[in-house]
Protein backbone atom coordinates (compact mmCIF):
# COMPACT_ATOMS: atom_id res chain seq x y z
CA UNK A 1 0.00 0.00 0.00
CA UNK A 2 3.21 1.95 0.61
CA UNK A 3 4.38 2.44 -3.15
CA UNK A 4 0.83 3.51 -4.45
CA UNK A 5 0.58 6.57 -1.68
CA UNK A 6 4.01 7.88 -2.47
CA UNK A 7 3.48 7.69 -6.36
CA UNK A 8 -0.05 9.77 -5.63
CA UNK A 9 1.85 12.43 -3.16
CA UNK A 10 4.83 12.76 -5.77
CA UNK A 11 2.43 12.95 -8.70
CA UNK A 12 0.83 16.46 -7.79
CA UNK A 13 4.43 18.03 -6.75
CA UNK A 14 5.94 17.17 -10.53
CA UNK A 15 4.84 20.89 -11.68
CA UNK A 16 5.61 22.61 -8.72
CA UNK A 17 9.59 21.03 -9.32
CA UNK A 18 9.32 22.18 -13.14
CA UNK A 19 8.23 25.52 -12.35
CA UNK A 20 10.67 25.80 -9.82
CA UNK A 21 13.35 24.06 -11.84
CA UNK A 22 12.68 26.63 -14.98
CA UNK A 23 12.34 29.71 -12.63
CA UNK A 24 15.99 28.84 -11.05
CA UNK A 25 17.19 28.44 -14.91
CA UNK A 26 15.97 31.54 -15.80
CA UNK A 27 17.42 33.22 -12.99
CA UNK A 28 20.66 31.90 -13.59
CA UNK A 29 20.91 33.15 -17.42
CA UNK A 30 19.94 36.20 -16.10
CA UNK A 31 22.91 36.62 -13.81
CA UNK A 32 25.05 35.21 -16.17
CA UNK A 33 24.55 38.01 -18.90
CA UNK A 34 24.18 40.58 -16.18
CA UNK A 35 28.00 39.27 -15.25
CA UNK A 36 29.15 38.71 -18.56
CA UNK A 37 27.77 42.75 -19.00
CA UNK A 38 29.76 43.87 -16.05
CA UNK A 39 33.22 42.18 -17.06
CA UNK A 40 32.71 43.74 -20.80
CA UNK A 41 31.88 47.28 -20.03
CA UNK A 42 35.05 47.12 -17.10
CA UNK A 43 37.32 45.94 -19.78
CA UNK A 44 36.06 47.66 -22.82
CA UNK A 45 36.16 50.55 -20.63
CA UNK A 46 38.33 50.34 -17.82
CA UNK A 47 39.35 54.07 -17.00
CA UNK A 48 35.37 55.26 -17.12
CA UNK A 49 34.41 55.80 -13.64
CA UNK A 50 30.98 55.68 -12.18
CA UNK A 51 27.89 52.95 -11.62
CA UNK A 52 26.77 52.90 -15.25
CA UNK A 53 28.52 49.71 -15.59
CA UNK A 54 26.52 48.53 -12.71
CA UNK A 55 23.70 49.88 -13.60
CA UNK A 56 24.01 48.31 -18.00
CA UNK A 57 24.63 44.90 -16.74
CA UNK A 58 21.06 44.75 -13.96
CA UNK A 59 19.25 46.26 -17.03
CA UNK A 60 20.38 43.89 -19.94
CA UNK A 61 19.89 40.86 -16.96
CA UNK A 62 16.47 42.38 -16.25
CA UNK A 63 15.64 42.92 -20.26
CA UNK A 64 16.80 38.92 -20.69
CA UNK A 65 15.02 38.04 -17.80
CA UNK A 66 11.75 39.45 -18.94
CA UNK A 67 12.16 38.21 -22.46
CA UNK A 68 12.60 34.49 -21.02
CA UNK A 69 9.42 35.36 -19.18
CA UNK A 70 7.47 36.74 -22.51
CA UNK A 71 8.86 33.94 -24.15
CA UNK A 72 7.12 31.59 -21.86
CA UNK A 73 4.46 33.23 -21.65
CA UNK A 74 3.40 32.99 -25.45
CA UNK A 75 4.62 29.54 -25.33
CA UNK A 76 1.96 29.23 -22.45
CA UNK A 77 -0.50 30.91 -24.66
CA UNK A 78 -0.21 28.41 -27.37
CA UNK A 79 -0.63 25.96 -24.46
CA UNK A 80 -3.64 26.93 -23.25
CA UNK A 81 -4.93 27.62 -26.98
CA UNK A 82 -4.54 24.09 -27.71
CA UNK A 83 -6.32 22.83 -24.79
CA UNK A 84 -9.20 25.54 -25.45
CA UNK A 85 -9.45 24.05 -29.39
CA UNK A 86 -9.20 20.47 -27.48
CA UNK A 87 -12.16 21.09 -25.18
CA UNK A 88 -14.44 22.55 -27.57
CA UNK A 89 -13.66 19.99 -30.31
CA UNK A 90 -14.68 17.79 -27.01
CA UNK A 91 -17.94 19.48 -26.75
CA UNK A 92 -18.66 19.44 -29.97
CA UNK A 93 -18.48 15.81 -30.47
CA UNK A 94 -20.52 15.33 -27.33
CA UNK A 95 -22.76 17.53 -28.77
CA UNK A 96 -23.22 15.65 -31.79
CA UNK A 97 -23.49 12.26 -29.74
CA UNK A 98 -26.13 14.05 -27.07
CA UNK A 99 -28.29 14.76 -30.33
CA UNK A 100 -27.77 11.11 -32.50
CA UNK A 101 -28.30 9.81 -28.55
CA UNK A 102 -31.69 12.00 -28.52
CA UNK A 103 -33.14 9.80 -31.41
CA UNK A 104 -32.74 6.76 -30.09
CA UNK A 105 -35.50 5.74 -27.15
CA UNK A 106 -35.25 7.58 -23.59
CA UNK A 107 -35.02 4.74 -21.71
CA UNK A 108 -32.20 1.89 -22.84
CA UNK A 109 -29.20 4.00 -23.70
CA UNK A 110 -29.38 6.87 -20.59
CA UNK A 111 -29.89 3.41 -18.54
CA UNK A 112 -27.13 1.57 -19.79
CA UNK A 113 -24.32 4.98 -19.73
CA UNK A 114 -25.67 5.71 -16.19
CA UNK A 115 -25.28 1.72 -14.93
CA UNK A 116 -22.04 1.48 -17.09
CA UNK A 117 -20.12 4.26 -15.10
CA UNK A 118 -21.15 2.45 -12.24
CA UNK A 119 -20.98 -1.19 -12.22
CA UNK A 120 -16.58 -0.08 -13.62
CA UNK A 121 -16.07 1.76 -10.43
CA UNK A 122 -17.40 -1.01 -7.68
CA UNK A 123 -16.87 -4.69 -6.95
CA UNK A 124 -14.22 -7.12 -8.19
CA UNK A 125 -11.83 -6.59 -11.29
CA UNK A 126 -13.03 -9.43 -12.68
CA UNK A 127 -16.76 -7.82 -12.93
CA UNK A 128 -15.46 -4.61 -14.68
CA UNK A 129 -13.51 -7.19 -17.05
CA UNK A 130 -16.67 -8.28 -18.04
CA UNK A 131 -18.88 -5.23 -17.84
CA UNK A 132 -16.14 -3.93 -20.08
CA UNK A 133 -16.51 -7.15 -22.25
CA UNK A 134 -20.00 -6.98 -22.75
CA UNK A 135 -20.27 -2.60 -23.56
CA UNK A 136 -17.39 -3.90 -26.33
CA UNK A 137 -19.75 -6.88 -27.26
CA UNK A 138 -22.95 -4.37 -27.58
CA UNK A 139 -20.92 -1.73 -29.67
CA UNK A 140 -19.41 -3.84 -31.93
CA UNK A 141 -23.11 -5.50 -32.41
CA UNK A 142 -24.20 -1.75 -33.03
CA UNK A 143 -21.25 -1.31 -35.73
CA UNK A 144 -22.16 -4.51 -37.39
CA UNK A 145 -25.99 -3.05 -37.63
CA UNK A 146 -24.56 0.14 -39.22
CA UNK A 147 -23.98 -2.09 -42.44
CA UNK A 148 -27.54 -3.75 -41.77
CA UNK A 149 -26.35 -7.30 -40.64
CA UNK A 150 -24.43 -9.35 -37.58
CA UNK A 151 -23.07 -12.60 -36.96
CA UNK A 152 -22.76 -14.32 -34.35
CA UNK A 153 -21.69 -18.27 -33.49
CA UNK A 154 -23.89 -20.39 -32.66
CA UNK A 155 -27.75 -19.95 -32.00
CA UNK A 156 -28.76 -16.53 -30.43
CA UNK A 157 -32.06 -16.85 -28.63
CA UNK A 158 -32.37 -13.67 -27.40
CA UNK A 159 -32.17 -11.97 -30.93
CA UNK A 160 -34.66 -14.28 -31.67
CA UNK A 161 -36.94 -13.56 -29.16
CA UNK A 162 -36.46 -9.15 -29.56
CA UNK A 163 -37.30 -9.64 -33.03
CA UNK A 164 -40.24 -11.19 -32.08
CA UNK A 165 -40.82 -8.73 -29.46
CA UNK A 166 -40.60 -5.79 -31.75
CA UNK A 167 -42.41 -7.60 -34.47
CA UNK A 168 -45.88 -5.31 -35.80
CA UNK A 169 -47.29 -7.37 -38.55
CA UNK A 170 -46.04 -10.82 -39.76
CA UNK A 171 -43.48 -13.27 -38.62
CA UNK A 172 -42.88 -16.18 -41.06
CA UNK A 173 -40.50 -19.24 -40.41
CA UNK A 174 -38.94 -22.54 -42.00
CA UNK A 175 -38.08 -25.04 -40.23
CA UNK A 176 -36.16 -28.10 -40.69
CA UNK A 177 -36.58 -30.54 -37.99
CA UNK A 178 -33.32 -31.75 -38.52
CA UNK A 179 -31.75 -28.52 -36.82
CA UNK A 180 -34.93 -28.41 -34.39
CA UNK A 181 -34.33 -31.36 -33.53
CA UNK A 182 -34.80 -31.32 -29.48
CA UNK A 183 -35.49 -27.45 -29.32
CA UNK A 184 -39.14 -27.29 -29.19
CA UNK A 185 -38.65 -28.69 -25.76
CA UNK A 186 -36.11 -26.39 -24.86
CA UNK A 187 -36.64 -23.66 -22.24
CA UNK A 188 -35.40 -21.01 -24.82
CA UNK A 189 -38.45 -22.02 -27.49
CA UNK A 190 -41.07 -22.12 -24.63
CA UNK A 191 -40.11 -17.87 -23.76
CA UNK A 192 -40.05 -17.83 -27.89
CA UNK A 193 -43.52 -19.40 -28.01
CA UNK A 194 -44.85 -17.13 -25.35
CA UNK A 195 -43.28 -13.78 -27.23
CA UNK A 196 -45.14 -15.23 -30.08
CA UNK A 197 -48.57 -15.92 -28.64
CA UNK A 198 -48.29 -12.41 -27.05
CA UNK A 199 -47.71 -11.14 -30.94
CA UNK A 200 -50.50 -12.65 -31.63
CA UNK A 201 -52.98 -11.59 -29.28
CA UNK A 202 -52.00 -8.42 -28.53
CA UNK A 203 -50.28 -7.04 -31.91
CA UNK A 204 -52.57 -8.93 -34.19
CA UNK A 205 -48.98 -10.27 -35.77
CA UNK A 206 -50.15 -12.87 -38.41
CA UNK A 207 -47.23 -15.69 -38.06
CA UNK A 208 -46.71 -18.67 -40.29
CA UNK A 209 -44.61 -21.39 -39.74
CA UNK A 210 -43.57 -24.51 -42.20
CA UNK A 211 -41.99 -27.66 -41.07
CA UNK A 212 -39.66 -29.37 -43.66
CA UNK A 213 -39.64 -32.59 -42.70
CA UNK A 214 -36.99 -35.17 -43.67
CA UNK A 215 -37.13 -38.19 -46.04
CA UNK A 216 -37.30 -41.19 -43.55
CA UNK A 217 -38.48 -39.95 -40.08
CA UNK A 218 -39.24 -42.34 -37.90
CA UNK A 219 -41.81 -42.92 -35.70
CA UNK A 220 -40.57 -41.04 -32.77
CA UNK A 221 -38.87 -37.95 -34.72
CA UNK A 222 -42.94 -37.77 -36.12
CA UNK A 223 -44.60 -38.22 -32.92
CA UNK A 224 -43.13 -34.80 -31.73
CA UNK A 225 -43.68 -33.15 -35.23
CA UNK A 226 -47.39 -34.22 -34.79
CA UNK A 227 -47.40 -32.94 -30.95
CA UNK A 228 -45.21 -29.51 -32.19
CA UNK A 229 -47.73 -28.80 -34.91
CA UNK A 230 -50.87 -29.09 -32.24
CA UNK A 231 -49.29 -27.46 -29.89
CA UNK A 232 -48.46 -24.15 -32.18
CA UNK A 233 -51.67 -24.71 -34.18
CA UNK A 234 -53.82 -24.22 -30.58
CA UNK A 235 -51.67 -20.96 -30.13
CA UNK A 236 -52.87 -19.44 -32.92
CA UNK A 237 -49.95 -19.61 -35.74
CA UNK A 238 -50.73 -21.19 -38.84
CA UNK A 239 -48.45 -24.32 -39.42
CA UNK A 240 -48.10 -26.27 -42.53
CA UNK A 241 -45.11 -29.09 -43.31
CA UNK A 242 -43.31 -30.10 -46.77
CA UNK A 243 -40.87 -33.36 -47.61
CA UNK A 244 -37.79 -32.58 -48.14
CA UNK A 245 -37.81 -34.17 -51.52
CA UNK A 246 -41.16 -31.96 -52.92
CA UNK A 247 -39.12 -28.84 -52.70
CA UNK A 248 -35.52 -29.59 -53.17
CA UNK A 249 -36.05 -29.13 -56.79
CA UNK A 250 -37.30 -25.97 -56.45
CA UNK A 251 -34.87 -24.20 -54.09
CA UNK A 252 -31.82 -25.68 -55.68
CA UNK A 253 -29.03 -27.25 -53.96
CA UNK A 254 -27.29 -25.45 -50.26
CA UNK A 255 -30.95 -23.83 -49.28
CA UNK A 256 -31.89 -25.71 -46.57
CA UNK A 257 -31.48 -23.50 -43.76
CA UNK A 258 -33.45 -22.22 -41.10
CA UNK A 259 -34.69 -18.61 -41.55
CA UNK A 260 -37.56 -16.34 -40.34
CA UNK A 261 -38.39 -13.14 -41.84
CA UNK A 262 -39.89 -10.47 -39.88
CA UNK A 263 -42.25 -7.90 -40.82
CA UNK A 264 -41.01 -8.37 -44.56
CA UNK A 265 -38.09 -6.55 -43.60
CA UNK A 266 -35.71 -8.30 -41.67
CA UNK A 267 -34.29 -12.03 -41.46
CA UNK A 268 -32.61 -14.28 -38.78
CA UNK A 269 -31.20 -17.20 -40.25
CA UNK A 270 -29.69 -20.72 -38.70
CA UNK A 271 -26.92 -22.06 -40.67
CA UNK A 272 -25.68 -25.58 -39.69
CA UNK A 273 -22.43 -27.46 -40.10
CA UNK A 274 -21.92 -31.07 -41.71
CA UNK A 275 -22.81 -32.59 -38.98
CA UNK A 276 -26.27 -30.41 -38.87
CA UNK A 277 -25.19 -28.77 -35.97
CA UNK A 278 -26.09 -24.85 -35.78
CA UNK A 279 -22.75 -23.08 -36.68
CA UNK A 280 -24.01 -19.39 -36.73
CA UNK A 281 -26.64 -17.25 -37.03
CA UNK A 282 -27.23 -14.09 -38.54
CA UNK A 283 -29.49 -11.20 -39.01
CA UNK A 284 -30.04 -9.10 -41.97
CA UNK A 285 -32.04 -6.14 -42.94
CA UNK A 286 -30.43 -5.58 -46.51
CA UNK A 287 -33.61 -5.49 -48.86
CA UNK A 288 -32.38 -8.07 -51.22
CA UNK A 289 -31.23 -10.47 -49.45
CA UNK A 290 -34.67 -9.96 -47.24
CA UNK A 291 -36.75 -10.10 -50.86
CA UNK A 292 -34.84 -13.53 -51.81
CA UNK A 293 -36.36 -15.11 -48.39
CA UNK A 294 -39.84 -13.58 -48.87
CA UNK A 295 -39.91 -15.25 -52.27
CA UNK A 296 -38.40 -18.87 -50.91
CA UNK A 297 -40.61 -19.00 -48.05
CA UNK A 298 -43.38 -18.10 -50.44
CA UNK A 299 -42.07 -21.02 -52.65
CA UNK A 300 -42.05 -23.71 -49.73
CA UNK A 301 -45.63 -22.28 -47.96
CA UNK A 302 -47.39 -22.52 -51.94
CA UNK A 303 -46.02 -26.47 -51.90
CA UNK A 304 -46.70 -27.49 -48.21
CA UNK A 305 -49.90 -28.68 -46.50
CA UNK A 306 -52.02 -28.35 -43.17
CA UNK A 307 -50.65 -30.76 -40.78
CA UNK A 308 -53.76 -33.22 -40.92
CA UNK A 309 -54.04 -33.82 -44.35
CA UNK A 310 -50.13 -35.14 -44.51
CA UNK A 311 -50.34 -39.01 -44.55
CA UNK A 312 -47.98 -39.34 -42.17
CA UNK A 313 -49.04 -37.28 -39.31
CA UNK A 314 -53.10 -37.51 -39.66
CA UNK A 315 -53.11 -40.80 -38.07
CA UNK A 316 -50.93 -39.06 -34.68
CA UNK A 317 -52.59 -35.90 -35.08
CA UNK A 318 -55.93 -37.60 -34.46
CA UNK A 319 -54.70 -39.70 -31.45
CA UNK A 320 -53.72 -36.51 -30.09
CA UNK A 321 -57.10 -34.85 -30.58
CA UNK A 322 -58.62 -38.14 -28.68
CA UNK A 323 -56.49 -37.55 -26.12
CA UNK A 324 -54.52 -40.82 -26.70
CA UNK A 325 -51.01 -40.36 -25.71
CA UNK A 326 -48.34 -39.86 -28.40
CA UNK A 327 -45.47 -42.31 -27.71
CA UNK A 328 -42.06 -41.70 -28.36
CA UNK A 329 -38.52 -42.79 -27.31
CA UNK A 330 -39.30 -46.31 -26.70
CA UNK A 331 -41.98 -44.96 -23.98
CA UNK A 332 -44.34 -48.51 -22.54
CA UNK A 333 -48.02 -48.08 -22.91
CA UNK A 334 -48.40 -49.97 -19.87
CA UNK A 335 -45.99 -48.28 -17.64
CA UNK A 336 -46.91 -46.68 -14.63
Amino acid sequence: MSAPTNSFRNGPQRPDSDAARQLTLKLLVTVVVGGVVYVLTNVLLPKEEGPWQLVLSVLCGGTVLIVQFMASFVNQLGELKDVVEKRFADIGEATKLFNEVEKLRGDGVPRLAEHATKVVSMGPDILHEFAHEEINRLAGQMEELTKLSAECPGENHDWLINLTKGTRESLDAVSTTVVDDGFWTSEPAGRYLTEQGRAIDERRVTIRRVFIMKEGQDHDSLASLAAVCKEQGERGIEVRVVRQERIARRLGPGTMIDFIVFDRAMSYEIKADQREAISSTTVNANPDRVETLIRRFNTVWDAARKPEDEPALSGLLDDLADGVPVLTNGTDPDAV
